[in-house]
This record gives structure tokens, sequence and C-alpha cells, in this order.
């Protein structure tokens, strides 16, 4: 009985390798990590980030808030509306749907009382 689940979990796992939306995460995650522009805009984030969350632990006494809160914003607006970057996180979204869908289906299977993840990907409470 332990092989079979083995086995019927290592057959669902080559299923998802196989849909056409993994094997395009795979290549835009590639692009993603050796495009030159979306680096830079990653990295820009990422300071812009550090920055922020820095200025955010004195809040609005912080003398630079407001510049680091529209410094983040434009990063972040540069960043996720790339056309790829925007893709990525797209089908990310979808296959973590897919595989929290899964996850409820074996949940309920077992018993109505586990707990699995919504469609917001909370753990939804018994």
């Amino acid at each position: 009985m332990k092989a079979e689940i083995i086995d019927a979990v290592y057959d669902l796992v080559d299923e998802i390798k196989d849909k056409k939306e993994y094997k395009r995460l795979l290549q835009l995650k590639d692009i993603i990590e050796n495009d030159e522009f979306i680096i830079k805009l990653i990295s820009n984030f990422n300071k812009a980030k550090t920055k922020y969350m820095e200025a955010a632990k004195y809040g609005r006494h912080h003398p630079d808030i407001k510049e680091v809160q529209t410094s983040l914003a434009r990063c972040k607006e540069e960043l996720f509306t790339n056309e790829i970057v925007s893709e990525y996180k797209k089908l990310e979204k979808e296959i973590q749907n897919y595989l929290d869908s899964i996850s409820r289906k074996i949940a309920q299977c077992v018993s109505p009382k586990i707990k699995y993840p919504n469609e917001m990907g909370l753990i939804n409470k018994h």
C-alpha cells in the first residue's frame, strides 16, 4: 500500500511537470535570472524595500518616509509590470492554485477535520 501511494505521488508530480504552464514557468525563471534589465529591476526593488523597512521602523517620524514610500512604489510598479515578470507571477499563482486544489481534495478524502489552503492560500479553520 505504501509503495502504491508513493508511486501515485510520483505520477502526480510527473503530471504537474508535464503541464505547459510549469514548463513555461521554468523558461520564464531562466529568463528572469539571466536578463540584465530584469536583474536590475529586482535589485532596485530589493534596495527600495530594504530602505522602506528601515524607515518604517520610525513610521511617520522618519524624515524621508514619503520619498522612501514613493521610491518603493515606483520600483514595485516597474518590476511587476514588466511583461516577463508579470507572466511569471501569473503562472506561479495558477500553479499554486492547482497545488492547493490537490491538497484540498486529498485532505477532504482523508477527513473533513484536516486543514487545507483555501482560494486565498489561507488555512481553513474547522
